[in-house]
């Protein structure tokens, strides 16, 4: 397990610095002090062990604390996905970064969807497809100020920024900015 882990944090560090497509089995065994005998007992090619290091990284939903469903607003959601973020922030910012892997991505917003649309169901009256873009809105929305929130450093405390993150996905803030929506 060592070497495949080697192996693993040598793929990191090179796939920090320059996207997978430039990357090697040449480079990654190189980096990590193995021959490529030693990383095909482990890897397929570069895009396995991105995979693997992806679901690893993945929260599974049944490890995700529940969500209030008691109250209209459960601060919880948005305190669960960053401590998720969080305890694997170094990994996430580059995966969900420009450079990163946009299936990751997708794969992080669909558990996300699945732990809302738990909380929501019964809790409103519109249809499953409508239930759909509302929860890609506010997950995407979610990890997308998640992720900004880490870049800038965490610039303002979470207490702020949990409040913020409602007043966000409130449509009475749109109202607020005097953003004419019927254009």
């Amino acid at each position: 397990m060592m070497t495949k882990q080697t192996i693993k944090d040598a793929f990191w560090e090179l796939y920090k610095e320059k996207k997978i497509e430039k990357i090697t089995v040449k480079d990654i065994t190189l980096k990590a002090g193995y021959n490529r005998s030693t990383f095909y007992a482990y890897f397929t090619d570069v895009y396995d062990i991105l995979e693997q290091i992806e679901e690893d990284l993945m929260p599974g939903i049944e490890h995700l604390p529940s969500i209030d469903k008691s109250r209209e607003h459960s601060p919880d959601f948005f305190k669960n996905i960053i401590t998720i973020y969080e305890k694997n922030s170094d990994y996430y910012s580059v995966l969900l970064s420009e450079n990163g892997d946009p299936r990751f991505s997708i794969k992080m917003k669909n558990v996300f969807k699945s732990m809302m649309m738990e909380a929501i169901t019964n809790r409103v009256n519109i249809s499953p497809e409508e239930i759909d873009y509302a929860l890609e809105f506010l997950v995407g929305a979610t990890l997308s100020i998640i992720k900004h929130w880490f870049d800038q450093n965490k610039n303002i405390p979470m207490e702020q920024l949990i409040p913020l993150m409602y007043k966000l996905m409130d449509n009475r803030f749109v109202q607020e900015l005097d953003i004419d929506m019927d254009r």
